[in-house]
């Protein structure tokens, strides 16, 4: 029997072309025989950025973020009380089987203040929450005792004079500079700095956690 050489070499150049056309689609190239029911190799994921210390702490097999750039009356805060106390009476739950991140950047840090820069600055009339304290400051303590991390973006600290210093001393660099250092210094206890917050609800999402949004 003759054998069509052509023939072959036209199904080897069709292969070697169909081969070439996948790799450049990103497809995996067919696999030898004898690889037959081995288990295919995940493609390797993007690289992580580097865990900053909160990471380390979600342990929880349920594991949310609420992040929220506005006060909203410290909505974000409180669904995460709610999530935790709903975990607990509806489905028996304790705080440690959950991992719960509150993420606040923009004018919602004004949230993490203590009642020194509170009783100092206009924080509550910008913030559209009047009075000279920080009314959400005992929800902070009461979430950080329950292992939720508190967490504020830097780059809305540096920023905060913008927001929460005199609108007549806004304009002044200097003091701009020196309201965001007495901030960062006068943060709730507990509160954890991160880079940037667009950043972090990213590294959230990376390590499992399901984002949820608080806010107007």
């Amino acid at each position: 029997m003759t054998h069509d050489t052509s023939s072959t070499s036209g199904r080897r150049t069709f292969l070697s072309r169909l081969m070439t056309a996948s790799a450049a689609l990103g497809f995996a190239a067919p696999r030898a025989a004898g690889a037959l029911g081995e288990p295919v190799s995940p493609r390797p994921s993007y690289p992580l950025a580097a865990d900053d210390p909160w990471m380390s702490r979600l342990s929880g097999k349920s594991r949310v973020v609420f992040h929220s750039h506005l006060a909203s009356d410290g909505i974000a805060l409180r669904w995460a009380q709610t999530f935790l106390d709903t975990q607990k009476s509806a489905y028996g739950l304790t705080d440690a089987d959950s991992s719960v991140v509150v993420g606040l950047n923009g004018r919602a840090i004004g949230l993490l203040f203590n009642d020194a820069v509170w009783g100092k600055y206009p924080i509550g009339e910008t913030l559209q929450m009047p009075g000279s304290r920080n009314a959400n400051a005992a929800l902070v303590a009461q979430l950080v005792s329950r292992g939720v991390i508190i967490l504020a973006c830097n780059n809305s600290i540096r920023a905060a004079g913008q927001r929460f210093l005199p609108e007549a001393q806004r304009g002044d660099a200097a003091l701009r500079t020196a309201f965001s250092d007495e901030a960062r210094a006068n943060l709730l206890p507990g509160v954890e700095v991160v880079p940037a917050m667009i950043v972090t609800l990213q590294q959230a999402q990376d390590r499992g956690c399901r984002y949820v949004y608080g806010g107007g």
